[in-house]
């Protein structure tokens, strides 16, 4: 036997009120399509579900045994849509980020701050990986949306890119080299000195090297490191100089811990990137979010 769903719905409905007229009214239908799919329902079971009385309609004792079991089903089935419409909507929904490092710092962790104060039941799973990792998780369906920095890759259909922000890595020294404080240096003069960065192969150290070869010169820094929150530390404890964004350098710079060096040289600007899937459903509460990011 495969019968539609819509017949068990039906049939509970007019259990629960006994008026085929009440169902008719939830159910947004007529009461004669509600009479028509009991008539269905009662040949394909073979059996009468219902007689009539004086206030509507009762169950027979095959309809009540049958009741039992459409009650618990309806009751789960309900549940589980219900469950299922929170954790898509504003008021219990998860968004699934893979990000950047430099797109946490500089983006992202003020925007979820300032969403969820509009939206405090909004539940946020960020996870932070390379541009190239967090646009494959994409591909993959495994998140609602990347949000990265500049990056050579092509955003072919069905993905598409929008801008969110531009940011600019300034050129950061500690203590040790404070006698260069205020002065217009350039990349040439600074050569000599030991060189904090990000290890090759990374979106940040190729940029970089570009950036290097525009002026000439060979970028080999003395100490490589694999993420750049580590290169304010290591800036901090005089082990050299770097490149850093700077909202990673703001609180460090005020205190004193660290100073920025003026270059000759402009280094250009980068962009915070927000990619998804225009063929990925999204949630409510993903496609808030992203009308969120973009002030639309």
């Amino acid at each position: 036997m495969n019968l539609n769903f819509e017949y068990y719905k039906v049939f509970y409905y007019v259990s629960k009120y006994g008026s085929l007229t009440r169902a008719a009214s939830v159910l947004m239908t007529s009461q004669p399509a509600v009479t028509r799919t009991i008539h269905n329902l009662e040949n394909e079971l073979g059996c009468r579900l219902f007689i009539r009385s004086k206030s509507g309609v009762e169950l027979t004792p095959e309809g009540r045994l049958f009741y039992e079991y459409i009650s618990a089903a309806c009751a789960q089935i309900f549940k589980g849509e219900n469950e299922l419409a929170g954790m898509i909507s504003l008021d219990n929904g998860t968004i699934c980020i893979s990000a950047t490092e430099t797109a946490l710092h500089c983006c992202l962790f003020q925007a979820v701050e300032d969403f969820n104060k509009q939206y405090p039941n909004v539940r946020f799973k960020l996870l932070n990986n390379s541009t190239i990792d967090s646009i494959q998780a994409l591909k993959a369906g495994k998140i609602d949306m990347a949000i990265v920095s500049s990056a050579p890759f092509q955003a072919e259909h069905p993905l598409r890119v929008k801008t969110l922000q531009s940011y600019h890595d300034i050129l950061i020294a500690g203590n040790k080299f404070r006698h260069l404080a205020g002065q217009r240096l350039s990349l040439e003069a600074l050569k000599g000195l030991p060189w904090i960065s990000l290890t090759s192969g990374s979106i940040t150290r190729d940029f970089l090297n570009h950036y290097f070869r525009q002026h000439g010169l060979a970028f080999s820094p003395d100490i490589e490191l694999a993420t750049t929150d580590m290169i304010l530390p290591a800036v901090r404890h005089n082990l050299g100089i770097g490149f850093i964004p700077a909202e990673f350098a703001a609180e460090d710079l005020r205190c004193g811990n660290v100073f920025e060096l003026t270059l000759d040289e402009t280094l250009p600007e980068r962009n915070i990137l927000l990619v998804y899937d225009t063929e990925y459903p999204q949630s409510i509460a993903s496609k808030t979010f992203q009308k969120f990011l973009t002030g639309q």
